[in-house]
């Protein structure tokens, strides 16, 4: 697993997961030119893009490959507005057309193969109506639901506290301590810490 910190409207997390020479790539949110550079460079295989949820800073660059992208059936709607809106938002255009984009909706069923190996998807709405885990053995990737030490905010459109209580107990109850937490922003962390020291978890379980 490859962690790639990448700049634009405002820092984020993107993660390669990689083995046997193929690779699913976490959050393309910036600089595709950098992420194109690191598959390049170690000879890796896109199978596809997974998003976390439809936030810009986090499909910004999410036609870095011609692969399939992956986003929750419940975030479609979310992507396609948070789209249409970043002109307003950041007065910017968005440098890919949506329609060249083979977004694929999913749930939480759906289980992408990689080697011998799969990536789970664990439905964790709260941030957004449509955020998403995603699991690749003891590796957790928690986009904008949980944080070192922290949650994500709930305010934006389709963001919900309820759902984001339920989404942060239910994550770390139902994942073993030593599982390791990859967020959208910030340091990685372990479910162990968090179960012990997050603070809205520790109010809200």
């Amino acid at each position: 697993m490859k962690k790639l910190t990448l700049f634009g409207d405002m820092d984020i997390n993107c993660y390669i997961i990689e083995y046997d020479n193929k690779c699913y790539i976490v959050d393309p949110g910036y600089e595709k030119d950098k992420i194109r550079k690191y598959v390049q460079e170690h000879n890796l295989n896109v199978l596809g893009i997974l998003l976390t949820h439809g936030h810009i800073d986090h499909i910004s660059a999410m036609d870095c490959f011609d692969v399939p992208v992956y986003v929750h059936e419940n975030e479609y709607d979310n992507l396609v507005q948070n789209y249409n809106n970043v002109f307003n938002r950041y007065g910017r255009e968005m440098g890919y057309f949506l329609e060249d984009i083979t977004l694929t909706k999913i749930d939480e069923s759906k289980k992408f193969s990689i080697g011998d190996k799969e990536i789970t998807v664990i439905y964790t709405p709260g941030h957004t109506i449509g955020g998403v885990c995603y699991k690749f053995e003891e590796d957790l990737f928690t986009g904008d639901t949980l944080f070192k030490g922290v949650v994500g905010k709930w305010v934006f459109p389709t963001g919900d506290l309820e759902d984001m209580k339920k989404s942060v107990v239910n994550l770390i109850e139902t994942q073993i301590e030593d599982v390791r937490v990859h967020p959208g922003h910030g340091e990685s962390s372990t479910i162990g810490e968090e179960k012990h020291s997050n603070k809205f978890y520790l109010e809200w379980k």
